[in-house]
């Protein structure tokens, strides 16, 4: 095979290779280049009947092939312990491994005995068996331009400055790794001094994880970020950005059982640096195919800063899991905008809510040029505070409900919308059909706020949960300044009273806070610890 790889190559001389494929295999745990670029994987100046192909010297003739190029696994040297075979990169003496800039496949369950790591869910995942190791420093795998279309799977990466990077990378994958931890998934390996993942200049339309559960990674063990979007790079061309990239179905901060806190250190999610947009959280890129991620155990979950826009986050479990009984609490918000517009958290369409639960915040709100945030269908529940926090005066403290002024004059982090303001709320049993009837008014004109606006209604059937909405049960639309029509609202059959919160948003999807809860019928507070 690997004759008929080194005739094709010189078959093509003068030739574009664009269509051909090659496909190499790392049978060596060593780490050293590649003797000859001439479309044969072997570290050897002499070669023998099988040569030795490290990932170094694969990646360097991938890079000079204009083609695709497929690289497998088939390890047995001494750097296999219980068969899991580290690769050490020598960063001090050979420095990072190359960037890759042709497209390549490179695929750790090819390995034998490490099937079985992409073909199901994180938690029933064995150990993997092919380890991507580095010393603390620089990138472990660097997707740059040229590399569209790649594919990464199957591997354990970790102990590298950032684990992997994305820059300029387009349409790229990785899925079903193992980024920050061990070969268990279950614990740091403590030596990965900032990012797990990291896109930068205009990497776009790539997916992390993917549409179903063996699609995901688990990402933790980062003294900065799982994923950080960063947008301060010197890029060419200057000023591009990160877009239309997917975070779908991956555990961040938490390990492969989705039990055991495998931490970021700062957020599992971040964009700094400048105005990333259009990315996607929780679906891929039509923000319609939902893919939860479970996001964790962070400072902040999700963080959000300096004008990025445009981000849709659906369908995750933020500071739980989803059962909403496992506590992986950021220390801050769930979400934090602290400089954002036009972010999109949640929605009304099934499946597009967020669990939200024992953060500090559930989501945290602040900045003057912070606009058209979106809060909508989410649930809420045992968050520090409050579920929907936005800050008066721009600060970073959280500062409570805040009081509503007259006409919503006020400005500040998306516009300072009042809060629906409830007047009465009767709880009434239609021969079984449990519904309340809410009098409330909003006090906005259609000066201060874009109408017609959206009122959403939350109840809690009891204290468990905190009474900050657990459950969305109807959104109702307010067309006129200052009306306070009563309105029906459907509740769960089973339930005898609760708790009701309501949010305002307006047509440029500036979203309120959350009303005091407002109880209506009969409801259990006496056992509302939990210790019944």
């Amino acid at each position: 095979m690997k004759l008929l790889f080194f005739i094709l190559l010189v078959g093509l001389t003068g030739q574009s290779s664009a269509g051909l494929t090659l496909v190499f295999v790392v049978n060596s745990t060593a780490d050293a280049s590649d003797a000859v670029i001439d479309g044969v994987c072997d570290i050897a100046p002499v070669r023998g009947t099988v040569g030795e192909c490290t990932l170094r010297a694969a990646i360097e003739e991938a890079n000079q092939f204009s083609g695709k190029t497929i690289i497998n696994f088939n390890i047995n040297d001494a750097g296999c312990v219980n068969d899991v075979c580290t690769i050490v990169i020598d960063q001090p003496n050979l420095g990072a491994l190359p960037d890759i800039i042709q497209q390549v496949e490179i695929d750790g369950s090819t390995q034998p005995n490490n099937a079985m790591v992409c073909n199901q869910p994180p938690a029933s995942r064995p150990d993997y068996k092919v380890v991507l190791q580095g010393q603390g420093l620089d990138i472990g795998l660097r997707l740059e331009m040229g590399s569209d279309g790649s594919l990464i799977r199957g591997l354990n990466i970790r102990n590298f400055f950032n684990n992997v990077a994305i820059i300029n990378g387009v349409a790229n994958l990785i899925e079903c790794n193992f980024i920050g931890s061990d070969e268990t998934g279950l614990v740091s390996t403590g030596n990965n001094p900032a990012n797990g993942i990291i896109f930068g200049c205009e990497s776009r339309d790539n997916i992390i994880g993917g549409s179903t559960p063996e699609l995901g990674n688990v990402i933790g063990g980062h003294d900065g970020d799982g994923i950080q979007f960063y947008a301060g790079f010197v890029c060419t061309p200057p000023g591009s950005l990160p877009s239309n990239n997917s975070i779908s179905g991956n555990f961040i901060g938490v390990g492969k059982d989705g039990v055991t806190p495998l931490s970021n250190q700062y957020s599992g999610i971040s964009f700094f640096g400048g105005a990333a947009f259009s990315n996607y959280i929780g679906t891929l890129q039509d923000g319609t195919t939902l893919s939860g991620n479970i996001i964790g155990n962070s400072e902040s979950g999700v963080y959000i800063s300096d004008a990025s826009h445009n981000i849709v986050i659906k369908g995750n479990s933020i500071g739980t899991d989803p059962t909403g009984t496992v506590n992986h609490g950021n220390l801050y918000g769930g979400i934090d905008i602290i400089s954002g517009n036009n972010n999109v958290v949640g929605g009304t369409e099934p499946g597009a809510d967020n669990l939200i639960a024992y953060n500090s915040e559930g989501v945290f709100i602040t900045g003057v040029n912070s606009a058209g945030n979106s809060v909508r269908g989410n649930r809420f529940e045992n968050n520090l505070t409050q579920p929907i926090d936005i800050i008066q005066d721009g600060g970073i403290e959280p500062d409570g409900i805040n009081p509503n002024d007259a006409n919503d004059a006020d400005t500040g982090a998306n516009l300072l919308m009042n809060h629906p303001d409830v007047i009465d709320a009767e709880f009434y049993d239609l021969s079984g059909d449990k519904v309340a009837i809410i009098n409330y008014l909003v006090d906005t004109t259609s000066i201060n706020a874009s109408y017609p606006l959206v009122v959403d209604v939350y109840f809690d059937e009891d204290g468990r949960t905190g009474g900050q909405g657990a459950m969305h049960v109807g959104a109702l639309s307010y067309e006129t300044p200052q009306d306070n029509s009563p309105e029906l609202v459907d509740l769960p059959d089973h339930v005898e009273g609760g708790l009701l919160r309501l949010t305002a948003t307006d047509s440029d999807g500036n979203t309120s806070e959350m009303s005091a809860a407002v109880q209506i019928g009969f409801i259990d507070l006496i056992f509302a610890n939990g210790f019944d």
